[in-house]
């Protein structure tokens, strides 16, 4: 997740992810590039599957500059849009308590 720009999500137990941007990637390759808003509907920017070996570590990225935000698997492009609906923020991580170990990670400005 990236430019969270906001906490109210610890108002509402209903909601489900953070005010910012979030990559979604399941274990089967599915993958979806979010904009949630507090109390206003998630919309999706971008959407699509790539090849995961659940059994080796894997890459995500996802940059920011200016109105740009891009999305990587293991170096490779998934999608870059545009969008302005947040402009900076903090970062995170999280699971939906699969599995999952997170190694080297790096936030550069």
């Amino acid at each position: 997740m990236g430019r969270i720009d906001s906490a109210d999500i610890f108002q509402d137990d209903k909601a489900l992810l953070p005010s910012g941007y979030v990559l979604s990637v399941k274990p089967d390759g599915h993958w979806e590039l979010l904009s949630a808003e507090f109390q206003k509907k998630t919309v999706s920017l971008a959407a699509g599957s790539a090849t995961i070996d659940r059994g080796q570590w894997n890459n995500l990225e996802l940059r920011f500059q200016g109105t740009r935000i891009e999305a990587f698997l293991n170096g490779i492009a998934l999608t870059a849009v545009n969008d302005s609906t947040h402009g900076h923020g903090m970062f995170a991580l999280s699971t939906k308590w699969d599995h999952v170990q997170f190694d080297n990670l790096s936030v550069t400005p």
